[in-house]
């Protein structure tokens, strides 16, 4: 496939996980994902600044969220999540994009590829609502923005 141009379509937008170092395989149900990241600024004011605050780059911070429906039954869901949050595993984690319901990645397009512990795991469910959970991981080491190939 080439490179998908213009707008992209957020339900393309996919999570890959597994073990750091073993097989990444998607999330299932997922109804939105995202990546944050922060760059935090340091403070270098002086008296020579004539009251104006100086500042410079620091640490970055970053981290991939995303929900999903709640099925019991689910591959890659929430049961897996809660075992790796539970044994503090290390992810390889990718937020990437794959077309509608495949499970391949779209050749040329883009991707971010990190590691990273779970740092929150929701299941949440409303009176006469669909169950659904909510992950947070905190991104560890340098993130890359690759093609996919």
């Amino acid at each position: 496939m080439a490179e998908t141009t213009g707008i992209i379509n957020g339900s393309n937008l996919k999570i890959t996980l597994g073990a750091e170092g073993g097989t990444l395989v998607m999330v299932n149900n997922l109804t939105d994902c995202s990546i944050s990241t922060n760059l935090d600024m340091r403070d270098t004011t002086t008296k020579s600044n004539a009251g104006y605050k100086a500042l410079l780059p620091g640490m970055i911070e970053a981290t991939m969220s995303f929900s999903g429906m709640f099925a019991n039954d689910a591959t890659n869901g929430l049961h897996e999540l809660f075992d790796f949050q539970n044994t503090k595993a290390k992810l390889d984690i990718k937020l990437t994009q794959i077309v509608g319901s495949g499970s391949t990645p779209n050749a040329d397009d883009m991707e971010y590829v990190a590691k990273g512990y779970i740092t929150a795991l929701d299941l949440t469910g409303g009176v006469e609502d669909n169950a659904s959970f909510s992950c947070t991981v905190q991104l560890v080491e340098s993130i890359a923005y690759n093609v996919i190939s």
